[in-house]
């Protein structure tokens, strides 16, 4: 039974592998296309298109674990959650189009009446 579960995810680690070999061929296929003639850059290795994907994935995502429920300052555990910006949102929508919007703009038409 383990030997059998090994195999299962060795499969996918070996998938994994050669779609980032895959992926990263074809972006050097289309940087060497597009970016020497658009913009005069250099041609680019294998190994150097691989370091610019790596180096793009570390500045742009970031390196370490990965929560759950978003970037730390979207935590439940934080006042302005995610959860909390889409209830008040939501919440001054629905006073929009309810009309109370209009009322708070005009208090004198609510004064005359009185």
């Amino acid at each position: 039974m383990k030997a059998r579960g090994v195999f299962y995810f060795g499969k996918f680690i070996i998938m994994g592998v050669a779609f980032l070999a895959l992926f990263t061929y074809v972006v050097m296929l289309l940087w060497n296309w597009l970016v020497p003639e658009l913009f005069s850059g250099p041609i680019l290795t294998y190994w150097q298109t691989l370091g610019i994907l790596v180096l793009s994935k570390i500045l742009l995502s970031g390196v370490g674990h990965k929560h759950k429920d978003g970037p730390p300052w979207l935590s439940k555990d934080h006042s302005w959650s995610h959860s909390h910006l889409k209830s008040y949102w939501r919440k001054k929508f629905e006073e929009k189009m309810n009309g109370k919007v209009a009322e708070e703009q005009n208090p004198e038409v609510e004064q005359k009446d009185d």
